[in-house]
């Protein structure tokens, strides 16, 4: 019984979501989608005129005639997760970015099920340093939450660097309907550094986008100044990601980190002198 109501959970939020997200959909379609019975849609769609959501089956496909309020939503993409990627969920998260972002219930649905499913999908996505928006088909490796800002990681197609988005700049979303397999690729052994960055209190909001580590810590020192703690091999992109920072950034330790960033200025000046 247990397991039946967590697929009837996964099911009916992933197909709210789509609805939400401009999918048209039919009874028929749908239940060929979850392989199940069309009778099954059809209880699907009664339960949630129970919750007093207006949605019908028409010619035209399944329609949802009301709002759905933002705590029901954020309640949902929390049982959703919770079951989905087998681990609890805090909803706090969850409330605090839906703030922030109107389509916070489709997004997070649809790509735990595209990373959960490897499946490819297509983000219209809006550009941080100058608002343009591109086009993207990605291939979802994992989604993760810091400090109430929701990032993906992914590979863009035919691509083999791992790449960062953030879900508060993805204004459109697509699953396609093809799998992906990853090629994986030895990992080489890399030394892992106990990394501190001091960030002057003006650039707090755009720090705050800016992460993309996984693990982290943040601190304020009596000054308002924003300290973040992490662990991290020293590569190209941590020191470019520093630099990016201009005279924002201190870095406080390690000196191997402050003397990789030396190097690297030094010889981009060789290549390029005045």
């Amino acid at each position: 019984m247990g397991k039946k109501i967590s697929n009837d959970l996964l099911r009916r939020t992933e197909i709210l979501a789509r609805i939400l997200n401009g999918e048209c959909l039919s009874k028929l379609s749908v239940a060929e989608d979850y392989k199940v019975e069309e009778v099954t849609i059809t209880r699907d769609l009664q339960y949630f005129r129970t919750l007093g959501l207006e949605i019908f089956s028409r010619k035209k496909g399944i329609t949802l005639f009301s709002k759905v309020k933002t705590d029901y939503l954020a309640l949902l993409t929390s049982e959703y997760l919770s079951i989905k990627m087998y681990s609890d969920f805090m909803l706090t998260p969850i409330k605090n970015f839906s703030k922030i972002d109107a389509l916070f219930f489709q997004h997070i649905v649809l790509m735990t099920k595209a990373v959960n499913e490897s499946l490819i999908i297509s983000v219209s996505y809006k550009k941080i340093s100058d608002g343009s928006e591109q086009k993207y088909l990605l291939k979802p490796l994992k989604l993760v939450e810091n400090n109430s800002n929701w990032i993906l990681h992914a590979f863009k197609n035919d691509e083999t660097i791992l790449k960062t988005f953030y879900l508060s700049r993805i204004t459109g979303l697509q699953l396609m309907d093809k799998k992906f397999i990853l090629n994986k690729v030895p990992e080489k052994e890399e030394k892992i550094f106990d990394i501190i960055l001091k960030f002057i209190p003006e650039v707090e909001q755009e720090f705050i986008y800016k992460l993309w580590f996984d693990e982290f810590e943040i601190e304020k020192d009596e000054k308002g100044s924003i300290l973040l703690k992490t662990k991290q091999p020293i590569t190209n992109r941590l020191a470019s990601w520093c630099i990016s920072w201009w005279d924002a950034i201190e870095v406080i330790q390690p000196v191997e980190l402050k003397d990789y960033i030396k190097e690297m200025i030094k010889y981009y000046q060789s290549k390029n002198p005045t």
